[in-house]
């Protein structure tokens, strides 16, 4: 009886023993992330029977389980992987909202800036001091496009870095997971739940989670299979598999996420990396800095496109038509239409012209003339069918001469920025082709593929895709201010062009002019009434006609030179003489306060004139006060031209800064709310799993009193035994 007390002592003094070592653990492990709180579980044994009844043999210790909710668990996962995406996604947000609305240091300043040395020129055009203002002006509004361009390229280098850096963590922490299912599986075998290594593994899952939205799935063995993504492994029982980043198959200058298995690379979609680090960063790229960045390029290509246009409709200090004031990446080959008939027309790669151009064709002879020094070459039918070269450009007809006498006028268009063929192509074209519309274009990518029967253009930024006949692409197609075609070679069924159309053009800018006379404030024409005019007859100067939007088209029309005659063949009628044709309109219907245009000019005429009165528009001589195209160029500012024609240049960049600052305001409530969440979540954890100092030092007494009472027990049974042994 004496031994079976003692049994029972020892069980007991045991599992006393084992209590205080389990709180102790408890205790310790207060502040170890993921921990979960372990307690004894414990039963009596089997019972003795006796003739008397069943006697207890002590207590078991079954098992030490640790206090765990998987819901609980799998919820802070979740939040942990909603708030890290939200933090990073608002870090970066915050990077460039502070960039790109800058009150001082932004776009909008230094473009103030730029149309007040316009409006300085337009009052004072005859000053030197004010044209190199302008020019200085002009630098230093190229240099503010360039800096936030290098500023946010920057950025775009940083997050390589980041996608990477984040890959690598995802990775370790999977090779991590592996070696704890490992020995999670062996330990597991002994039947008993190897506790702190659950934790780990868990609080590596939650880790995880902040980098990448995950997935798991137990095994029986106690091990757990993690999925990311749209369902690719990343860890099996013990074996872990790689992530990584590889420059994209459609993009070269983007790193994508790539899954390696069986020595294959397979890319993933950016839309199935959903939560933690990974997502912000891409979501960042796509929604954000891929906008400001090709915003900025936008509202830079279409200011100096429309600002060179209007500069290339004036004329300059030494009498010549202005060429471009600024620079920037420009095709070097287009097509002209000559009274019917193509003119390819290209130019060195290095050398693309500044100078607006004018072809005529006489019936017989061709003549070239470059407006900026009006210089000009004759070409005859043989050479034009050959091909020629002169001023800077080269000249052939494509199929026959025009079937009467024509002329034409033209400029080299903004080049397109960037165009990736997709590795997997199979053909071997070559796209080519130009910016023909500022004021159409978009800040989207595009992609251009061929299934096999048409040419499909995919509009990477809402996803709106357009389809053109082979037919159409032969002839060269238009799309949203973009003129795309086949240089050479065929596309196969399957072949894909990323166009970033956009891509480059800040970092090529520059001024192109720096003589303060080559500024084009006046206007190419003037005119005079007549000296023996009668009547009481006023007008006002003509200004030259709005250049055309589309880029290739010159700016003036080729014969706003031409000296013409109005003369009043009644005080209700007149006509119109161009003396360098000779041809005499029919008698045109005056009206007072009226608009008369003719050869690319527009002037107004008032008051009541005389029979035979006449005005005289001929050449602007001199124009040294002259600032027409001046006040032209400085009435860009508030004309809307971007984005269809509904914005002006800073009201385009300013749309810009206000969606970023409204992506960055609801990332930032998002975020703040997130984390609350994740909050009660871990807080709801802890209330099931986490440790309570306060009833570990309950349990501690607990485990005492049972250990003291329990050697009690002991020391009883050893001296009844010792009595009974000698009274024997």
């Amino acid at each position: 009886m004496a031994s079976s007390v003692f049994n029972i002592g020892v069980s007991g003094l045991n599992a006393a023993n084992l209590g205080l070592v389990t709180t102790g653990h408890n205790i310790a492990n207060t502040n170890t992330p993921g921990y979960s709180r372990q307690y004894l579980k414990q039963s009596a044994p089997y019972p003795q029977y006796t003739g008397s009844g069943f006697v207890g043999l002590g207590v078991k210790v079954d098992s030490i389980q640790r206090v765990y909710d998987q819901f609980l668990t799998r919820q802070v996962q979740t939040a942990q992987s909603a708030a890290s995406y939200l933090q990073t996604y608002l870090s970066h947000l915050e990077d460039i909202d502070n960039i790109v609305a800058d009150p001082t240091t932004g776009v909008s300043p230094a473009l103030q800036n730029f149309f007040s040395a316009v409006q300085n020129v337009a009052t004072k055009p005859a000053d030197t001091a004010a044209r190199s203002a302008l020019l200085a002006s002009a630098q230093s509004l190229v240099t503010r496009f360039q800096t936030i361009d290098d500023r946010l390229s920057e950025l775009y280098t940083d997050l390589n870095g980041e996608l990477t850096n984040t890959v690598a963590s995802i990775n370790a922490l999977g090779k991590q997971i592996a070696t704890l299912n490992k020995e999670i599986s062996v330990q597991g075998a002994s039947g008993q739940p190897p506790n702190d290594l659950l934790d780990q593994r868990d609080q590596l899952l939650k880790e995880l989670n902040s980098h990448v939205k995950a997935t798991t799935v137990m095994q029986s063995d106690g091990t757990m299979n993690v999925f990311i993504g749209n369902g690719q492994n990343l860890v099996v029982g013990g074996n872990s598999f790689d992530l990584g980043v590889e420059p994209s198959q459609s993009d070269p200058s983007r790193l994508s996420v790539v899954y390696y298995q069986g020595g294959n690379t397979i890319y993933l979609p950016e839309s199935q990396l959903v939560g933690g680090d990974l997502q912000g960063l891409l979501e960042f790229r796509s929604k954000s800095l891929d906008l400001a960045k090709n915003n900025l390029a936008q509202v830079a290509l279409g200011f100096a496109q429309t600002f060179n246009a209007q500069h290339r409709a004036g004329q300059d200090l030494n009498g010549n038509i202005g060429g471009n004031m600024f620079d920037f990446p420009r095709a070097n080959s287009l097509t002209a239409d000559l009274g019917g008939a193509t003119v390819n027309i290209t130019a060195p790669a290095n050398g693309v012209p500044l100078s607006d151009y004018s072809l005529t064709y006489d019936g017989t002879n061709y003549t070239l003339r470059r407006l900026t020094d009006n210089q000009t070459a004759t070409i005859t039918p043989a050479q034009m069918a050959a091909g020629y070269s002169a001023l800077g450009t080269t000249l052939q007809l494509a199929g026959a001469p025009p079937a009467a006498a024509a002329s034409t006028t033209w400029s080299f268009p903004p080049a397109l920025g960037d165009i990736d063929h997709n590795t997997l192509n199979t053909g071997n074209a070559q796209i080519g082709g130009y910016i023909n519309d500022v004021s159409k274009l978009t800040t989207s990518a595009y992609e251009l593929g061929f299934d096999g029967a048409n040419y499909v253009v995919t509009r990477k930024s809402d996803g709106v895709k357009t389809t053109y006949t082979p037919a159409q692409m032969a002839a060269g197609i238009d799309q949203d201010g973009l003129t795309l075609r086949i240089d050479s070679g065929t596309m196969n069924a399957g072949d894909r062009f990323t166009i970033k159309p956009l891509d480059g053009l800040v970092r090529g800018m520059s001024v192109a002019i720096n003589d303060p006379r080559q500024v084009a404030a006046a206007a190419p024409i003037v005119a005079a009434p007549d000296s023996n005019n009668t009547g009481k007859l006023t007008i006002t100067q003509p200004t030259v006609n709005k250049p055309p939007s589309d880029t290739t088209s010159g700016a003036l029309d080729p014969a706003v030179k031409n000296p013409v005659t109005i003369q009043f063949t009644s005080a209700t009628t007149y006509t119109i003489t161009d003396t360098v044709t000779g041809v005499t309109s029919a008698p045109q219907t005056y009206t007072a306060g009226t608009d008369i245009s003719f050869n690319g000019w527009t002037m107004k005429m008032d008051g009541v004139p005389a029979v035979g009165d006449k005005v005289n528009i001929t050449p602007n001589v001199a124009g040294s006060a002259d600032g027409r195209n001046a006040l032209a160029l400085g009435a860009l500012q508030t004309t809307r031209i971007l984005n269809g024609g509904t914005s002006t240049y800073q009201e385009a960049y300013g749309q810009m800064v206000a969606t970023i600052g409204i992506q960055t305001n609801e990332a930032s409530v998002m975020s703040e709310a997130q984390d609350t969440i994740l909050a009660q979540a871990e807080t709801a954890r802890d209330s099931v799993s986490g440790v309570n100092i306060d009833e570990e030092a309950a349990n501690l007494l607990r485990y005492q009193q049972a250990y003291v009472a329990a050697s009690k027990v002991i020391q009883i049974a050893k001296e009844t035994f010792d009595q009974i042994a000698n009274i024997a």
